[in-house]
């Protein structure tokens, strides 16, 4: 495992129920540093219900696709009903962390990303969404001592004890004593990500397909939008209400140097891109192919800060796709998914797998 530079900062939890060796104990209002973290480690960080209004609300911001904002489409018909967005599953998975897992504590450094993330049954008006970790491993910085990564799994359920949201990931911690000596890595390890070049052609957006139609390359601009900071400090009240996504002067006393957006506004503004596209498209009488739910995502990557005043411009490159053997006319698309701020810089990109229409 690498070091990593994270501009997704995180703090920690002190007041859910935890488990050690798998009984429940109340671990008070300490600090916990990264030592205090052990692997096998289980602990839940509350609970919320999720309103029909809520989902409209986000979905018609971000994600407004027919399965989210009609119950009568098409779309909802094959989910079996309205569903969240599954960006909006993920957003309420932060604030529950920030309410009950991180923003009571201090010693939370950041996180470089997502390794995994499963949306793995739907979520649907009047859910009761509950959280959970698991502590996989952890390791100790060997060019940064006074740090160290945790390697966490995510678990959000709903009222049934069904699963709706699995998700792995590293997140950094002050060690309690720097010049303690190193201690070796614990548990799983998450291996750093390949370093990639993504970029946009010069030429213009070339046609989509169905799968079957489309080469691998292919290369989409969504479009560029502004991050405000209202719509920063929006988003952050719902969702992710760290000082410096709410504050300027907080900002500015980070690493980060200003207000800057939540790694989740980032991403929600990737599908609000993405669906605007998809809906200029079809006015413009161009061929927009039929989409599904997604189960999930790769390799999810916040590599720099978005600050106020930014311009992300969103698009994708198709890596492959394959038809479906049991829904005829339908397939799953992978594609790497990414922004790039008003400099030229990558400043995140994720692997996404989506239902995609197929060639007959």
């Amino acid at each position: 495992m690498a070091d990593y530079k994270p501009f997704f900062p995180l703090a920690r939890d002190v007041r859910s129920q935890s488990c050690l060796g798998g009984i429940w104990s109340q671990p008070g209002e300490t600090m916990r540093f990264f030592e205090d973290f052990r692997v096998g480690e289980q602990q839940a960080y509350g609970s919320l219900t999720v309103s029909e209004v809520e989902i409209l609300r986000f979905a018609r911001q971000y994600d407004a696709q027919p399965m989210h904002t009609d119950p009568a489409s098409e779309q909802a018909r094959m989910t079996g009903g309205l569903i969240a967005s599954g960006w909006h599953t993920a957003s309420l998975n932060m604030r529950l962390m920030a309410d009950n897992f991180l923003l009571p504590a201090k010693q939370g450094l950041g996180s470089p990303g997502v390794s995994r993330l499963d949306w793995a049954a739907p979520v649907r008006p009047g859910d009761t969404l509950s959280g959970s970790f698991e502590v996989l491993g952890r390791k100790a910085s060997a060019s940064k001592p006074d740090r160290g990564f945790v390697n966490f799994r995510f678990t959000v359920t709903n009222q049934h004890g069904t699963p709706v949201l699995r998700q792995e990931n590293l997140i950094m911690f002050a060690r309690r004593d720097a010049r303690s000596p190193v201690p070796p890595p614990e548990g799983l390890e998450i291996p750093p990500p390949p370093r990639e070049n993504l970029a946009f052609p010069d030429a213009p957006n070339p046609p989509m397909g169905r799968i079957g139609a489309m080469e691998a390359g292919l290369t989409l601009r969504f479009g560029t939008i502004e991050f405000t900071p209202e719509s920063i400090k929006s988003f952050a009240r719902d969702f992710d209400p760290q000082d410096f996504h709410l504050s300027e002067e907080a900002g500015r006393a980070t690493h980060f140097g200003g207000l800057s957006a939540s790694g989740w506004h980032i991403a929600s503004n990737w599908m609000r891109a993405i669906v605007t596209f998809w809906a200029n498209e079809a006015k413009s009488g161009r061929f927009v192919p039929k989409l599904g739910p997604s189960p999930g995502f790769r390799d999810l990557l916040w590599l720099r800060p978005v600050l106020a005043g930014d311009r992300i411009t969103y698009g994708s490159r198709f890596i492959e796709g394959r038809k479906s053997a049991s829904k005829p006319g339908w397939g799953i698309a992978q594609h790497r998914n990414f922004g790039i701020n008003q400099r030229g810089e990558l400043v995140f990109a994720f692997t996404g797998i989506v239902l995609w229409e197929a060639e007959a």
